[in-house]
Protein backbone atom coordinates (compact mmCIF):
# COMPACT_ATOMS: atom_id res chain seq x y z
CA UNK A 1 0.00 0.00 0.00
CA UNK A 2 1.10 3.75 -0.99
CA UNK A 3 1.88 5.32 2.35
CA UNK A 4 1.17 9.52 2.46
CA UNK A 5 1.25 12.35 4.49
CA UNK A 6 -1.07 15.15 3.58
CA UNK A 7 -0.43 18.23 4.75
CA UNK A 8 -3.25 20.40 4.35
CA UNK A 9 -6.23 22.19 5.80
CA UNK A 10 -8.80 20.03 4.38
CA UNK A 11 -6.38 17.18 4.70
CA UNK A 12 -9.58 15.11 5.85
CA UNK A 13 -11.37 15.26 2.85
CA UNK A 14 -8.33 14.35 0.64
CA UNK A 15 -6.90 11.79 3.04
CA UNK A 16 -10.59 10.52 3.03
CA UNK A 17 -10.58 10.09 -1.33
CA UNK A 18 -7.82 8.43 -1.26
CA UNK A 19 -8.28 6.07 1.68
CA UNK A 20 -11.33 5.26 -0.38
CA UNK A 21 -9.03 4.54 -3.71
CA UNK A 22 -6.11 2.35 -1.93
CA UNK A 23 -4.09 4.62 -0.85
CA UNK A 24 -3.01 5.03 2.93
CA UNK A 25 -2.84 8.34 3.64
CA UNK A 26 -2.45 10.37 7.33
CA UNK A 27 -3.55 14.21 7.52
CA UNK A 28 -1.10 17.07 8.98
CA UNK A 29 -2.59 20.59 9.81
CA UNK A 30 1.49 21.47 9.87
CA UNK A 31 4.84 20.50 8.74
CA UNK A 32 5.61 19.79 12.67
CA UNK A 33 3.33 17.28 12.57
CA UNK A 34 4.23 15.50 9.15
CA UNK A 35 7.92 15.64 10.21
CA UNK A 36 6.84 13.11 13.38
CA UNK A 37 5.15 11.11 11.20
CA UNK A 38 7.74 10.54 8.55
CA UNK A 39 10.58 10.22 11.25
CA UNK A 40 8.68 7.21 12.89
CA UNK A 41 7.31 5.57 9.37
CA UNK A 42 8.21 5.14 5.73
CA UNK A 43 6.11 7.05 3.21
CA UNK A 44 5.72 6.86 -0.74
CA UNK A 45 4.43 10.43 -1.65
CA UNK A 46 4.75 13.81 0.32
CA UNK A 47 1.18 15.84 -0.60
CA UNK A 48 1.29 19.53 1.29
CA UNK A 49 -0.17 22.59 0.41
CA UNK A 50 2.04 26.19 0.10
CA UNK A 51 0.09 27.96 2.71
CA UNK A 52 0.09 25.74 5.91
CA UNK A 53 0.75 27.19 9.21
CA UNK A 54 4.54 27.36 11.25
CA UNK A 55 6.53 27.49 8.33
CA UNK A 56 5.61 27.41 4.16
CA UNK A 57 5.25 24.14 2.26
CA UNK A 58 8.49 25.90 0.24
CA UNK A 59 10.26 26.04 3.20
CA UNK A 60 9.39 22.03 4.65
CA UNK A 61 9.92 21.14 1.03
CA UNK A 62 13.81 22.09 1.36
CA UNK A 63 13.69 20.61 4.34
CA UNK A 64 12.14 17.24 3.07
CA UNK A 65 14.99 17.32 0.28
CA UNK A 66 17.90 17.92 2.63
CA UNK A 67 16.46 14.34 4.58
CA UNK A 68 15.65 12.17 1.67
CA UNK A 69 16.39 13.39 -2.22
CA UNK A 70 14.16 10.91 -3.99
CA UNK A 71 10.61 10.80 -2.00
CA UNK A 72 7.68 12.47 -4.54
CA UNK A 73 6.49 15.66 -3.37
CA UNK A 74 2.91 17.00 -4.74
CA UNK A 75 1.88 20.72 -3.67
CA UNK A 76 -1.81 21.18 -4.31
CA UNK A 77 -2.12 25.22 -4.05
CA UNK A 78 -4.63 27.77 -4.66
CA UNK A 79 -1.64 29.75 -5.85
CA UNK A 80 -1.76 29.58 -9.74
CA UNK A 81 0.89 31.91 -10.67
CA UNK A 82 4.19 30.68 -12.46
CA UNK A 83 6.33 32.55 -9.81
CA UNK A 84 4.99 30.09 -7.36
CA UNK A 85 4.95 26.55 -9.68
CA UNK A 86 9.05 27.79 -10.46
CA UNK A 87 9.58 28.82 -6.58
CA UNK A 88 8.06 25.52 -5.57
CA UNK A 89 10.22 23.24 -8.20
CA UNK A 90 13.27 25.29 -7.10
CA UNK A 91 12.60 24.12 -3.65
CA UNK A 92 12.53 20.21 -4.81
CA UNK A 93 8.88 19.22 -5.65
CA UNK A 94 8.30 17.01 -7.99
CA UNK A 95 4.79 18.15 -9.13
CA UNK A 96 1.67 20.82 -8.87
CA UNK A 97 -2.02 20.76 -8.99
CA UNK A 98 -3.87 24.14 -8.56
CA UNK A 99 -6.61 24.12 -6.15
CA UNK A 100 -9.74 23.46 -6.67
CA UNK A 101 -7.84 20.05 -7.71
CA UNK A 102 -10.30 17.23 -8.98
CA UNK A 103 -9.82 14.14 -7.26
CA UNK A 104 -10.11 11.54 -9.85
CA UNK A 105 -7.29 13.75 -11.33
CA UNK A 106 -5.25 12.86 -8.17
CA UNK A 107 -5.40 9.75 -7.98
CA UNK A 108 -4.64 9.36 -11.74
CA UNK A 109 -1.41 12.27 -10.89
CA UNK A 110 -0.21 9.08 -8.38
CA UNK A 111 -0.79 6.00 -10.34
CA UNK A 112 1.03 7.89 -13.80
CA UNK A 113 3.88 8.89 -11.08
CA UNK A 114 4.07 4.91 -10.78
CA UNK A 115 5.22 5.37 -7.58
CA UNK A 116 7.28 2.43 -6.28
CA UNK A 117 6.69 1.15 -2.49
CA UNK A 118 9.66 0.88 -0.75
Amino acid sequence: MINIPVVEDDEKLICTYLNDNGYSAKGCLNPKEAYDLMYNSTYDLIISDIMIPEIDGYEFAKTVRELNKVIPILFISALDDISSKQKGFRAGIDDYMVKPINMDELVLLNNAKNIQIR
